[in-house]
């Protein structure tokens, strides 16, 4: 009955955004809201900057965004970001797409503004990518395949999260190809709070290009990453899928593992993009790709060899995962329980003041 009811109160609440009232003008059919008006309701400051299609966020004298004029690529707290949609100018006013504003520039720049979160995380969904049949990609200098390294780091990550007392469900355990919707079941029947699935990424013929990129599922009419690219077609879907009642916190989880991943492995930054992943299409709670690193690069396949490496990256994982749930347990505290009479005194004795300290890690099981 929880899942139900969440998806309920997500619905419910979705007008509860601060940009639910911003005027708004219609471009290609989008509803764009004036992002001067929109800084300013997230008590941020905008700025042009020099060139003069770029504006900055600012918190006080700290930037916070760089976003510019007809384009998706844009910066949020230092991480590349890409938008569903490009930024536009107006009569010398910017405006940015509803949907970004609401579900990537709130949340990550205001995520107390986003609406009524999660619960805090206690089952944790990792999904090794690939298996069986499906090799993924290989590098053809080293021989390695993909998903023989997504079940390592996987494994990895089970070890250093059931230590830190979360519970974890993997949608496989063994060299075994598990369907993209079975796998979003699997992390339904676990009642997990979130999925992290492990791939490496793959640019063949190009050998040159690493890096980290994040890949979320598209709120619904935004299209692909994928479909911006000359002569593809615009691939935006009509209908919400499952995991679209969790799109502000699938930004949140995104940009919480991108930082952590990009710090751990000072590698490029490929950004957070868009793509309808089947493994996330059918998810009831939030859920986020990660592409760690290019087995099609030698250098970055060399480096994936080393076992303290795939340590880096599960330890990275980790971390992300830690502080998202910090960020959810911030906006929601545990409660303060009223203390019953302590042995010893009369029912009508005055209890002593009790102490309270959320704790910064769940305890095991769901």
């Amino acid at each position: 009955m929880r899942r139900p009811l969440a998806s309920l109160l997500f619905a419910a609440l979705a007008c509860a955004c601060p940009g639910a009232d911003l005027p708004s003008i219609l471009n290609n059919g989008i509803d764009y809201v004036g992002l001067e008006e929109g800084s300013a309701r997230l008590g941020l400051r905008l700025e042009r900057s020099i060139p003069q299609t770029t504006v900055m966020l600012k918190d006080g004298a700290q930037p916070v965004a760089r976003l510019i004029d007809h384009s998706r690529d844009a910066d949020l707290k230092g991480l590349r970001v890409f938008l569903g949609d490009p930024v536009i100018e107006r009569g010398g006013k910017f405006y940015i797409s509803r949907t970004d504003y609401e579900f990537r520039i709130v949340p990550r720049l205001r995520p107390d503004l986003a609406g009524p979160p999660p619960r805090q995380p206690h089952v944790i969904a990792i999904d090794p990518g690939h298996g069986g049949t499906d090799d993924g990609t290989e590098n053809r200098t080293h021989h390695s395949m993909e998903k023989t390294y997504t079940l390592d780091v996987a494994e990895r990550l089970k070890k250093l999260l059931q230590a830190a007392g979360y519970a974890v469900v993997m949608t496989r355990e063994t060299d075994v190809d598990v369907p993209k919707q079975i796998r979003s079941e699997i992390a339904n029947q676990a009642n997990a709070d979130l999925l992290v699935s492990i791939h490496f990424n793959s640019l063949y013929p190009n050998t040159k290009t690493t890096g980290v990129e994040i890949l979320l599922f598209p709120p619904r009419t935004q299209r692909s990453a994928n479909s911006w690219s000359p002569g593809e077609k615009n691939d935006a879907q009509a209908t919400d899928a499952p995991v679209n009642a969790y799109n502000a916190w699938n930004s949140v989880l995104a940009g919480t593992l991108h930082r952590r991943v990009l710090d751990a492995l000072k590698t490029g930054d490929r950004g957070e993009k868009f793509e309808h992943l089947g493994v996330l299409r059918g998810l009831k709670c939030p859920g986020v790709l990660v592409e760690s690193a290019f087995l099609s690069s030698d250098s970055e396949a060399e480096r994936l060899a080393l076992p303290p490496y795939r340590d880096a990256i599960a330890a990275a994982m980790l971390a992300g995962i830690q502080d998202y749930a910090e960020v959810i347990r911030r906006l929601r505290p545990a409660p303060i329980s009223a203390p019953g009479p302590a042995a010893g005194t009369s029912p009508g004795a005055a209890p002593a003041p009790a102490t309270h300290s959320p704790p910064t890690r769940p305890s095991a099981g769901p």
